[in-house]
């Protein structure tokens, strides 16, 4: 056997294997590139979709569309996207963005505590009995990495879902709160810090990991008039290297005014991470804001260093403030890349 021709051909072999692991290592730094890369949300962006007709404003980024857990998966593991889908039409049609709202707490799907056995406990919201599946189950979180894979798997790919809001097991689902909720039904009901801290983040993590190009947020509130809840929270996620920095805090109580959770405002405005806002209220709900004045609410955002606001449709709608909305979009174009 002439060995010449054969060495050739084994040294042109173990050249191409070699080509061939360099493109796979390209690819694999290019995703972790893609990831990393993150396009993140600014400007302002309509709290809810409606008609459509706040999409009209040049000023309006894109929307917020809301939807119930109970809507998404009305049986346990049949998932209906249409509550979605028909938001979502509406706002590509007018050539903008949105944000996922998912709304746990109260509207969790019945099946969770009937079938899957999750604790719950009772509390009054806006005066009415209500069941909050307890977080701190390892059921309720278990049930959500379904959700979310199942949600990332549809939307994770669409350039024009720009930010994801974690449901929370609250009383109105999403926001980080019980207010007027009194004490004793909390501790009753198991309700510790460290569980709470521990599963929210639980749940901020299934929900990063499964929408792995998206920023993600988590809306906070005191607990118990305790600033520390929320703060170990938001600085914990950020802080957490394997998250990338997605994660960041939300505050849908904006409102121009510093006496409401005042710690909380001073917690926030340390913050060194992304913060997602939601304006408190209609700008004709006059006594809402810091001395009956709505545009506070866009000093109060730079003051505190907040890069996306959701006003109500009402704001777009009415084009109520057109001047102050242009001056912030165009006041976090400049600040946030």
């Amino acid at each position: 056997m002439n060995k010449i021709p054969y060495l050739i051909y084994l040294v042109l072999f173990l050249l191409a294997c070699n080509n061939e692991d360099s493109i796979i290592v390209e690819q694999e730094e290019e995703e972790t590139m893609d990831i990393l890369n993150i396009i993140k949300p600014k400007g302002l962006y309509a709290s809810s979709v409606g008609s459509g007709n706040a999409l009209n404003n040049s000023e309006a980024r894109g929307s917020l569309v809301r939807v119930k857990w109970s809507e998404l998966e009305p049986q346990q593991g049949v998932f209906d996207f249409s509550k979605i889908d028909s938001q979502v039409e509406i706002i590509k049609a007018a050539g903008k963005e949105w944000s996922l709202g998912l709304i746990g707490g109260s509207s969790s799907p019945s099946w969770l505590i009937e079938e899957s056995g999750a604790d719950s406990f009772e509390i009054l919201f806006r005066g009415d009995p209500v069941i909050i599946p307890k977080i701190w189950d390892a059921v309720v979180n278990e049930k959500l990495a379904i959700l979310a894979e199942t949600l990332a798997n549809k939307y994770n790919n669409d350039t024009t879902l720009i930010l994801v809001y974690i449901p929370q097991m609250t009383s109105n689902g999403i926001e980080g709160h019980f207010n007027g909720v009194q004490s004793d039904v909390l501790l009753n009901a198991g309700f510790t810090s460290d569980l709470w801290v521990e599963s929210v983040k639980e749940t901020a993590r299934i929900f990063a990991n499964a929408f792995t190009n998206k920023a993600v947020a988590v809306e906070l509130h005191e607990i118990l008039q305790d600033v520390s809840i929320p703060e170990r929270i938001m600085n914990d996620l950020w802080n957490d290297p394997s998250l990338e920095q997605r994660v960041g805090a939300a505050m849908w109580w904006l409102s121009g005014k510093t006496s409401f959770q005042n710690n909380l405002v001073n917690a926030l405005t340390a913050f060194p991470g992304d913060i997602y806002a939601q304006v408190i209220g209609r700008s004709d709900q006059s006594d809402r804001f810091e001395n009956d004045d709505y545009t506070t609410v866009f000093l109060q955002a730079k003051t505190i260093g907040i890069r996306y606001v959701e006003p109500w449709e009402y704001e777009f709608v009415n084009d109520t403030f057109p001047n102050e909305m242009k001056d912030f979009n165009d006041y976090v174009d400049t600040l946030y890349k």
